[in-house]
């Protein structure tokens, strides 16, 4: 998960909702409303999953609420139309594959979640290669629990995240070679670290940092 900065001028027909008006009546009855805030999400996350950080667009996502809306875990129902509380997250998987933010809710605990957009949050993760995600290197014990927690909680390291990952990795690094010129990395950093004409970012940017940074010198 890599820290995400909200954007400080979000739609303003965001803060026109009601307080107590139910999200679904927010989605069917102002779908305008709904359309703008879901592209300024994905906008502002370079088009790319909150959690997992795969590759997004408007009909693989959901706006996703931190702090879960539904009940019994909605203990904060005025956050519902809350930009702060608000991000763009894939819609993950099937059975085994679930992952993300339609995976997260039913084992929501406020007191171990820790927000992408907290900047502590990228750094208790790692990504490996091998397509895994574990906690990072130097933690403290309440750190690494953390960690521990994200990864269960948004089931980062199911079948297909690994997989997706480690193709990733192994293509970047069979292109890289042995024996890369500097003109080979800034492409590659290019490729991967930046986003394109479009504000897009490549799937898996976290992983990408850790195989550049992994390579021989």
């Amino acid at each position: 998960m890599r820290t995400i900065e909200k954007n400080p001028n979000p739609p303003g027909c965001l803060a026109e909702q009601p307080p107590n008006q139910d999200w679904g009546v927010f989605m069917q009855t102002q779908s305008q409303c709904h359309g703008q805030v879901a592209e300024a999400l994905r906008q502002e996350q370079a088009y790319l999953c909150c959690y997992c950080e795969s590759a997004i667009n408007s009909d693989s996502s959901h706006i996703e609420h931190l702090c879960p809306r539904n009940p019994p875990r909605n203990r904060n129902p005025h956050l519902t139309y809350d930009y702060s509380n608000l991000a763009s997250s894939c819609n993950g998987g099937n059975d085994n594959n679930r992952h993300c933010g339609r995976y997260k809710d039913n084992n929501y605990d406020d007191a171990r979640f820790s927000s992408p957009h907290h900047p502590v949050t990228a750094r208790l993760l790692h990504y490996r290669n091998n397509g895994t995600v574990t906690p990072n290197n130097n933690l403290n014990v309440s750190e690494r629990n953390q960690a521990e927690y994200l990864i269960e909680l948004l089931n980062l390291n199911c079948p297909r995240l690994v997989g997706s990952r480690k193709r990733q990795a192994h293509i970047m690094i069979d292109t890289l070679g042995p024996n890369p010129t500097d003109g080979d990395i800034r492409l590659i950093e290019t490729h991967y670290l930046q986003p394109d004409a479009n504000g897009r970012l490549r799937s898996f940017i976290s992983l990408s940092r850790t195989v550049l940074a992994s390579r021989p010198s």
